[in-house]
């Protein structure tokens, strides 16, 4: 029989549950310490993950997984900057819109508020006869603001550590894709017998097939729900369609937070585009309605039971590493997630923290266990 948890270690169990707690905390503080560092290598695995089975693919055909490394990693650094060139003017003029874009949406909002506006007019009249009196000497001092290119001003600030992340991005997805199987091949030596090595590969290759195909088929459904956004956005009219597609799709790999944000600033472009109060909600309306399409229908569909994770789960870990990591913690989150969970599936002794995590029925596959061993 097993002895306690705490028994095996010699210490009391109010001992063992502060040094976990403590650990912890270390381990959040380390994580949010070494976060230039570990970004753009956790962005590295997930990428390599993600493009692993088109160089697997290619070996079947005998081609050197160095050479599908460079070709993907080459057309993936082509895109990058395609997509910057391509978009930095209209995000420049959006960003120094913003004001302009508020004082119009506070405008409408005034004027749907209807009698209220009066009052806060009333209010604010009242208010300037008691700060300026009768004394005609007193005038409004002219302030002149002058505008500065904010994401020139926040690229030329942050350049160094941009170009250190993406540098290591890079270079580290070449490297984990070009080796291919060395990793496994080396694992296997973890194993005390033969029959323990076989189970650890059989595993390994479970976990990296299972996350390839999980990234796979997120990455495809967020590209389809923002080439969606770019359409309709078309249609209705709205300029830089192209642009609201993008961020649709990014934003998309944070769920609820992210279709929130999104649907936010899909209402300020709205009141900014259009005049009418109904023709400018048109345009949040249509990414909702295609939001939730994606979110309710396609995306559970397509996916499965299996690899389905709690919303509150989902939701703590998009929280969780934004306040970490920042807004590539928060994109980053649901697939650290998907891939923990698939571990768990994989690992018997990891199984509660899938039956945990689990959006179905809560039972965690043993038969794929049996087959692992």
């Amino acid at each position: 029989m097993l002895k306690p948890f705490s028994s095996q270690f010699g210490v009391p169990h109010f001992q063992l549950i502060a040094l976990i707690v403590l650990a912890g905390i270390a381990v959040v503080a380390a994580l949010y310490v070494a976060s230039p560092v570990l970004i753009p290598i956790t962005l590295a695995w997930l990428l390599s993950a993600l493009l692993s089975p088109l160089v697997r693919y290619g070996q079947r055909f005998h081609v050197p997984a160095s050479v599908s490394a460079l070709v993907l990693v080459s057309l993936m650094v082509y895109a990058i900057i395609a997509l910057f060139l391509g978009l930095i003017e209209p995000v420049q003029q959006w960003l120094q819109e913003i004001p302009k874009i508020l004082r119009d949406f506070r405008e409408n909002i005034t004027e749907l508020s209807g009698p209220l506006s009066n009052l806060q007019a009333v209010t604010e009249e009242v208010r300037q006869f008691y700060i300026m009196g009768d004394n005609d000497k007193m005038r409004p001092v002219e302030v002149k603001v002058e505008e500065e290119n904010t994401l020139g001003s926040f690229l030329l600030a942050n350049l160094p550590s941009l170009i250190a992340g993406l540098t290591i991005t890079v270079f580290l997805t070449y490297f984990l894709l070009a080796s291919g199987d060395r990793f496994l091949r080396k694992a296997t030596q973890l194993g005390a017998n033969l029959g323990s090595r076989r189970r650890i590969v059989r595993i390994a290759y479970r976990i990296r097939q299972d996350i390839s195909r999980y990234l796979a088929t997120i990455t495809v459904i967020n590209i389809s729900l923002g080439i969606c956004v770019a359409l309709a956005m078309k249609i209705l009219g709205v300029p830089n369609a192209m642009l609201w597609g993008l961020m649709a799709t990014c934003f998309n790999f944070a769920p609820y937070v992210g279709a929130a944000v999104m649907a936010g600033v899909m209402t300020l472009v709205g009141m900014a585009t259009f005049e009418s109060v109904p023709q400018a909600l048109l345009v949040p309306g249509a990414y909702i309605i295609l939001s939730v399409t994606e979110g309710h229908m396609i995306t559970p569909t397509v996916v499965g039971r299996r690899l389905a994770v709690t919303p509150t789960a989902v939701f703590i870990s998009v929280v969780a590493w934004g306040w970490l990591w920042g807004v590539m913690g928060a994109l980053m989150a649901v697939p650290l997630l998907a891939s923990f969970k698939i571990l768990c599936e994989n690992v018997p002794q990891l199984a509660p923290f899938s039956r945990l995590l689990d959006n179905g029925t809560g039972k965690t596959p043993q038969r794929r266990f049996l087959r692992a061993r």
